[in-house]
């Protein structure tokens, strides 16, 4: 497979029991896991096992509809998501060869984090490579289904639940703090909403902390922010009220007035729905909730900035 194929067709099968995930990835299904190699159940007795491929690479062919390799997201050129058994594939397109990625963010907040054991549960690395412009990264399926998902079948109490567990972890994560807006390896912090619309993506942490400052974000104080917690994100178990939060390739230290102002903005925390006002309930519901917990925002200050290139600066 050539690297120019689309992202969203990274995953290749080669035969009923081995697939390339990119070019530097050869999975194979087999009854009984090596101890040398990366491996994780299929949830029927068997495993897949990392290896690198050959060269040559053999021939493949996209999954066929009915594999058992679920398709979980799909951006096109740009990123895509599969469900493979008990792990999650991820592949990404970058552009920016210095941001922080993710299998460094997940190992800090397993092994690095000050914080302690977390309130909840975050994936387990099993495997990554870079290849060029692209990121490939294996990690541990949590169990459960997503909060979008579980959203419009739930009761008013289960939804408020979800809403004050979600804004209690946004503070659990904020007494973790930093020196700047960066990740948590001070590399670039890769949240596209801290740059104007239409101007230069240099999400360097000198040019991030420029940007905050020129639309009035108080600076004082970096604290930790996962930066997507959209209801896709948000991995639940309605019968055991447990959950876990996926995504962190956008997470590191930001202002404190970014987390909930994040929430306010950003259209991509959606749910699913027919209407604005359906659309936005979970958006609705948790920036409110971060208002009651202390979190300030400056939303409209920076809607101004964003929309017009980065000009309007706070005097």
């Amino acid at each position: 497979m050539h690297l120019d194929h689309p992202v969203n067709q990274s995953l290749q099968q080669i035969d009923e029991n081995s697939w390339l995930f990119g070019d530097r990835i050869l999975l194979t299904r087999q009854a009984s896991p090596p101890p040398d190699r990366p491996s994780w159940g299929d949830g029927n007795g068997l495993y897949y096992v990392v290896s690198e491929p050959p060269s040559p690479l053999p021939p493949c062919r996209p999954l066929p509809a009915d594999s058992h390799i679920q398709k979980l997201y799909d951006a096109g050129g740009v990123s895509a998501v599969w469900r493979v058994g008990d792990a999650i594939c991820k592949a990404k397109k970058y552009s920016d060869p210095n941001m922080t990625w993710e299998h460094v963010t997940l190992d800090h907040l397993h092994n690095k984090c000050p914080l302690g054991q977390l309130s909840f549960a975050v994936p387990n690395v099993i495997h990554h490579v870079q290849s060029k412009d692209r990121y490939f990264i294996i990690q541990s399926r949590i169990p459960g289904k997503t909060l979008a998902e579980a959203w419009p079948s739930m009761d008013e109490s289960t939804k408020e639940y979800y809403v004050s567990r979600i804004a209690g972890i946004c503070t659990e994560l904020a007494a973790w703090t930093g020196d700047g807006i960066h990740g948590v390896d001070g590399r670039n912090l890769s949240d596209l909403y801290l740059t104007p619309l239409h101007g230069i993506e240099d999400m360097s942490p000198q040019n991030l902390l420029r940007n905050c400052a020129n639309f009035g974000m108080d600076c004082s104080q970096f604290v930790f922010y996962h930066c997507d917690l959209g209801p896709g994100n948000i991995i639940i178990d309605p019968g055991e009220r447990s959950f876990g939060v996926v995504d962190w390739e956008m997470a590191g230290f930001v202002p404190r007035e970014w987390i909930r102002t994040k929430v306010r903005v950003s259209s991509g925390l959606d749910l699913h729905g027919d209407d604005d006002e359906s659309r936005q309930d979970w958006r609705r519901r948790l920036q409110g909730r971060l208002g009651q917990d202390g979190f300030p925002e400056i939303a409209d200050r920076w809607m101004d900035w964003f929309m017009n290139d980065g000009n309007q600066e706070v005097k």
